[in-house]
């Protein structure tokens, strides 16, 4: 059945009644949906553990989820939906906008209001049964996987790791920053659990003694048992990773989460009034936006052919999966904790490929059920380093180059970080070398509009921008870090202790979605990055003007501030920024090979005007929107003014 009924609040006008171009004022509507699957249904047949939770009188499994639209107040707009899958239970902003936008937040920044003004009805429901809904977050109540009339127990591990010393650590992927649902251990005694250590995230394991260690929060230096906390004598030291091994008592069936997503669309683009749905009757076309963690979400929901509904009907048309590299996540196994980032799991698992020379790959499953969406992979230089987005487009038995199939287009974002433009963000984090102030916003929102002309007018895209083996422009790190310029002060990270995508083995019954834990890790699967030229910045991909028109070199990667007594390894999502020298005389004193910026440019005029040119470029190639070439002509000058200053 999917969707039941949604319940919803009085819609409220957005943003004081502003108007965003022909598609007038917009209006917000808040809810609850009440989902019921049939466990018996072809479409929920990959749903881990749903043949074990409690039915309702229908023979239905029940559960629901916190909901959230953004509608044209008038009517039905472009009749258009934008579905925004939650990063963390946060609705963030209306996505796509010039400038990154309020996140953490319960209300909705409207960023410029690209979308609203073309018409989209935009919506978010909560699809992870580990955000806490009591804070605020968009959750789901997800149901138990039962035996005997009790949550199944069983065996799972959490990863700890912080840039402080912690005295206990919650039983979840909890940090300092962001709080989720715990997995509360079966037995505070539990002799079989086992914790360890390890000095940086691919190292071999210490076992910690388990005298050191217990089930307990910390109360001023005393431990208190505590089913949902682990406490470590001394603390839990900072930029170490940990690992706890043990069991729990409780099995919420994750992969509700996915069928959320597909149900809700679904009941918004299908679904009558009389359900609730505000909705009713304006929706012809909807396309899926996730970033990060999110876009994981999307991969993964079409890897399990989730994108047609119980009904047979094609959920998403089209799917922009923004920086989700070549993983996916924990979000359809026993025990999963979806808001986990890069601890190797389930998540970690072949396919990566979108296709492959046999029709394999991401979207076999969806492939034969029918329903496959035109999709964009839009990925920056950190993915290719860090997530494995190299082997989205690179056989992994053959190192070959594979062709993309007619539905999908993927893109670098050359020259890039995962954070992209939240600079001050990545002033604050603890990083070796200066962080790299290169963002995707605007290349993302020519992606959207072309994503929508694909999807909506049989427009295609421009043709995938990527590093390739056929034209030398994909290559290893080391091949990279070894032909990097010479750069005054420049950190590198250790080659040795590069994070990988490794063969791993989860155990005789993972093919159930049932894992065995710690898992056993075998050989790195290849990561390949673009290949760089002599100023060190990437050559393949899509380019952006501060890129084409360099005042520095700028990297997917940058090693975290030195720790005594650990390697010297890539700091999560942020890269390095290298200014060239503004005169030769400071190139010379400082030994700065590359030239300087008064030996490439004729002063800020000459610069902005190569900008102009190489942003008007990229609209040729429709990898910018015409009416952000002003836009990226500012950006340019505010980081020229930055390195060499305006005496104006």
């Amino acid at each position: 059945m999917g969707v039941v009924r949604m319940v919803s609040d009085a819609p409220v006008a957005f943003h004081g009644g502003a108007s965003w171009g022909d598609a007038g004022p917009y209006e917000l509507v808040r809810g609850t949906v009440h989902f019921a699957l049939d466990p018996g249904a072809a479409a929920n047949a990959r749903i881990v553990d749903l043949d074990k939770a409690a039915v309702d009188d229908d023979g239905l499994v029940p559960f629901d989820a916190d909901v959230c639209i953004l509608r044209p107040a008038g009517g039905a707009g472009a009749r258009r939906l934008l579905f925004v899958v939650a990063n963390r239970g946060n609705l963030g902003g209306v996505p796509l906008g010039s400038r990154p936008v309020a996140w953490g937040s319960t209300e909705i920044d409207p960023g410029d209001g690209l979308v609203l003004r073309r018409g989209w009805t935009v919506a978010w429901c909560g699809w992870q049964w580990d955000v806490l809904r009591e804070r605020g977050g968009l959750g789901l109540t997800a149901p138990q996987a039962l035996e005997d009339g009790a949550p199944v127990a069983g065996q799972l591990r959490v990863e700890i790791h912080s840039a402080v010393r912690l005295a206990d650590h919650a039983l979840s992927d909890s940090s300092p920053l962001f709080a989720f649902a715990d997995y509360p251990t079966a037995d505070v005694d539990d002799p079989a659990a086992v914790l360890t250590i390890r000095d940086w995230q691919e190292g071999p394991r210490q076992m910690i003694p388990r005298a050191r260690w217990r089930f307990a929060r910390d109360d001023k230096g005393t431990p208190v048992a505590d089913a949902t906390r682990v406490w470590l004598e001394g603390g839990f030291e900072p930029y170490r990773f940990y690992e706890l091994v043990y069991r729990t008592r409780i099995c919420p069936i994750a992969g509700t989460g996915l069928a959320a997503m597909r149900d809700f669309v679904s009941f918004l683009r299908h679904g009558p009034s009389g359900d609730g749905n505000p909705c009713a009757d304006a929706i012809d076309h909807a396309v899926g936006f996730g970033v990060s963690q999110s876009a994981r979400a999307l991969r993964h929901l079409v890897y399990e052919g989730m994108n047609v509904d119980e009904a047979g009907r094609r959920v998403f048309d089209g799917v922009l999966a923004h920086i989700g590299g070549g993983r996916r996540g924990e979000f359809n196994h026993r025990y999963a904790q979806p808001s986990v980032t890069a601890t190797a799991g389930f998540g970690f698992l072949p396919p990566f490929a979108t296709d492959t020379a046999d029709n394999g790959g991401l979207y076999a499953r969806q492939r034969r059920l029918g329903g496959v969406p035109r999709t964009m992979f839009t990925n920056s230089s950190w993915e290719y380093w860090r997530g494995g987005a190299g082997l989205t487009h690179i056989d992994i038995d053959s190192d070959a180059d594979l062709s993309d199939p007619d539905a999908v287009r993927s893109y670098l974002f050359a020259g890039m970080d995962h954070i992209g433009d939240a600079v001050e963000l990545k002033a604050r984090l603890p990083l070796a070398n200066r962080p790299n102030p290169i963002g995707p916003a605007l290349l993302l929102r020519a992606a959207f509009v072309n994503l929508e002309h694909w999807v909506c007018d049989d427009v295609a895209p421009p043709p995938s921008a990527v590093p390739r083996l056929s034209d030398a422009t994909a290559v290893s790190r080391a091949d990279v870090l070894a032909a990097f310029p010479s750069v005054p002060g420049a950190r590198f990270p250790d080659p040795k202790v590069l994070p990988s995508i490794n063969h791993i083995d989860l155990g005789p019954d993972a093919d159930r979605g049932i894992g065995r834990w710690p898992i056993v890790e075998g050989d790195p699967y290849p990561m390949y990055v673009s290949s760089i030229d002599a100023d060190g910045n990437e050559v393949a991909g899509v380019r952006v003007p501060e890129l084409a028109v360099p005042l520095g070199t700028s990297t997917a990667w940058n090693p975290r501030t030195p720790v005594d007594g650990l390697p010297d390894v890539i700091f999560e999502f942020a890269g390095s920024w290298f200014p060239f020298a503004t005169t030769v005389d400071e190139r010379d004193a400082t030994g700065d090979h590359r030239p300087s910026i008064a030996e490439r440019y004729g002063g800020r005029d000459d610069y902005l005007a190569r900008v102009r040119s190489a942003a008007e470029h990229l609209v040729t190639q429709r990898f910018l929107l015409a009416d952000d070439v002003e836009l990226a002509v500012e950006r340019a000058a505010r980081l020229y003014d930055t390195v060499v200053g305006n005496p104006t």
